[in-house]
């Protein structure tokens, strides 16, 4: 059920809706952004397929680890975290991981267009789970023009959750048909 909430901003949003719509990646290369329809880049990310290169990606302190073999992933992909959806939907899932009251059992990343300081201050500014590590794809792009995932006409991500299993094969990959909404987890 939607609610009301108050961002860190002092902004009044309405919590996004869920959904379980989404589409058929690699065969579909669409989405919408409400009733904007977006096309999306044909791209190699599939399930039971490697995870596209990471090579490349730092985290928000510019350490180099992205998705280090040996371990589960879950991939939470969002357009940018300076929209309130993005960060509602970043901030949910870390005072989630705070209330379990330890880390999952699989290595978390938020992948993004922004910037590495930009994700270090929302991550300052919200409070953000330590289990969490955030990764920007600003610089080389590699991900975002190869996955799948990117919104031609914006040049950022579509919103999407991957999984995947301990080499980095991927097990799951679920994107919203309306990016203004969240997958349900």
């Amino acid at each position: 059920m939607a609610k009301i909430i108050q961002t860190l901003k002092g902004e009044l949003f309405m919590t996004p809706a869920t959904t379980q719509d989404y589409i058929s990646l690699g065969q579909e290369h669409a989405v919408t952004f409400g009733k904007t329809q977006l096309t999306l880049k044909p791209g190699i990310l599939a399930e039971g397929k490697p995870l596209p290169c990471t090579k490349g990606l730092v985290s928000h302190n510019l350490l180099p680890g992205y998705c280090i073999p040996g371990i589960k992933k879950r991939i939470i992909v969002v357009p940018s975290l300076d929209t309130p959806v993005c960060e509602w939907q970043v901030k949910d899932y870390s005072d989630r991981l705070k209330s379990a009251g330890s880390h999952s059992n699989r290595a978390v990343y938020v992948l993004s267009m922004d910037t590495p300081f930009a994700q270090a201050r929302f991550i300052r500014e919200h409070d953000i789970h330590p289990g969490i590590t955030f990764v920007p794809d600003y610089a080389c792009r590699q991900f975002l023009d190869n996955s799948g995932l990117k919104i031609n006409e914006l040049s950022i991500f579509a919103r999407a959750l991957i999984e995947c299993d301990e080499n980095n094969v991927v097990t799951r990959v679920i994107v919203p048909r309306d990016i203004t909404h969240l997958p349900v987890y």
